[in-house]
C-alpha cells in the first residue's frame, strides 16, 4: 500500500460527502482511505457505512480531538505514505499521484504540502505551505491571494499544513505523532518545527490541489477557537523555542501578546484570551517535559532553523 488517506470527521455529514467523493474520483490507485470519526451523533457514521463502503471507518467514543483523531488513523494505516485531509476539502483527480511522485522525487524531505485554494473562491490562496512567525504562531503562506502564478514553484517551506499534508511513515517513527494535548489548532506547526529540529524538510508541491472551506466545524473567531488557537501557540513556543532564540524574539513576541489582548479585548473576547493563557500554563511542566527531549534530540542549529521556519512580517 503506497498511501493511506486518513480523514478526521466530527459532525460533518454535510461536509464528508463531498471529500469522500472527490477521494472516490482519483487518479491514483494504490491507496485506503480511512476515517476517524471523533464520536459524531449527526449519522455521519451511518451514511459513510452506507454511500461509501469502500472506506475504513475507526470509531472513537466521543470527540477526542483532531490530534487524536490523525494519530489513530496512522495507528490503522497501511501507507508507506499518510495524508492527512480535513473533511470540508474537495481534491483534485490528480492530487494523490501528485503528491506521491513528488515524495519520490525529493527522499530527504519527512512532509509534502499542498496548493489549497479556498472553496468558494477557487482563484483565491488559503495555504501554500505553512509559515512560523517569530511571535510562535503559524501560518498560511499567500492566504488570500488571488492566484497569479506567484506559487508554482516546487521548493522547500517550514512546513505542511495537516489540512492536506502528506509524511512519510519514517517520519513519524522519527519525532513521534501529534502531541494529543493540543486537541486542535497548531498541533501540526508543533509537528513542523519538532521536524525541522532534526533536519526532515518540507517541500512545497504546486501541481497537487485541494479546495477548502476552512474552520467548517470550530468557526472562525468562536470562543473555542480563540481559546485553542491562543493556548497552543504558547505551548508550540514553550516545546520548541531554544532559549537563544526567545531572548532574541522576546519583544517582538511581547509586542504581540498586548496586540492580542487590544485586538481580542475590542471583540468582547478579553477573558477567553486570558483564560488561553492561563490554560498554556496548566500545561507547563509537562511541555518542559518533552521540551527537554525536543531539545536534547536535535540536529539542526537555531541559525538554519530562523533560514527558513522564521517570518518576521507582523
Amino acid at each position: 500500500m503506497k498511501i493511506s488517506v486518513v480523514v478526521p470527521n466530527w459532525n460533518g455529514i454535510h461536509l464528508v460527502g463531498m471529500c469522500l467523493d472527490s477521494l472516490q474520483k482519483s487518479d491514483f490507485e494504490d491507496f485506503e482511505t480511512i476515517v476517524v470519526d471523533n464520536g459524531s451523533v449527526d449519522g455521519s457514521k451511518e451514511m459513510i457505512r452506507e454511500k461509501y463502503p469502500w472506506v475504513r471507518l475507526v470509531e472513537l467514543p466521543e470527540n477526542l480531538g483532531f490530534a487524536i483523531a490523525c494519530n489513530e488513523g496512522y495507528k490503522a494505516s497501511k501507507g508507506e505514505y499518510i495524508c492527512l485531509l480535513n473533511n470540508d476539502i474537495e481534491v483534485a483527480e490528480d492530487w494523490l499521484s501528485e503528491l506521491y511522485s513528488g515524495m519520490e522525487r525529493h527522499p530527504e524531505c519527512g512532509m509534502g504540502t499542498t496548493k489549497m485554494m479556498f472553496l468558494h473562491d477557487r482563484e483565491a490562496f488559503y495555504n501554500t505551505g505553512d509559515l512560523f512567525h517569530i511571535w510562535s504562531a503559524g501560518g498560511g503562506r499567500g492566504q488570500g491571494e488571488k492566484d497569479v502564478g506567484q506559487f508554482d514553484k516546487e521548493e522547500y517551506v517550514f512546513g505542511a499544513c495537516a489540512g492536506a499534508g502528506i509524511y512519510r511513515r519514517s517520519f513519524f517513527e522519527s519525532i513521534g505523532l501529534f502531541d494529543e494535548d493540543f486537541f486542535i489548532f497548531a498541533e501540526d506547526v508543533d509537528l513542523n518545527m519538532r521536524g525541522q529540529l532534526r533536519g526532515l524538510k518540507t517541500v512545497y508541491l504546486p501541481k497537487a490541489k485541494v479546495y477548502h472551506i476552512g474552520t467548517a466545524t470550530v468557526g472562525l473567531y468562536s470562543d473555542r477557537y480563540v481559546y485553542l488557537c491562543k493556548r497552543n501557540d504558547m505551548l508550540v513556543l514553550i516545546k520548541n523555542y531554544s532559549l537563544s532564540l526567545f531572548f532574541r524574539y522576546f519583544p517582538t513576541i511581547l509586542k504581540h501578546q498586548f496586540k492580542d489582548i487590544q485586538y481580542f479585548c475590542s471583540r468582547g473576547q478579553g477573558s477567553v484570551l486570558f483564560s488561553s493563557k492561563w490554560g498554556a500554563l496548566k500545561f507547563l511542566v509537562k511541555m518542559l517535559v518533552r521540551r527537554y527531549h525536543i531539545q536534547s534530540t536535535r540536529t539542526v542549529a537555531d541559525s538554519e532553523i530562523e533560514k527558513i521556519s522564521i517570518t518576521a512580517s507582523s
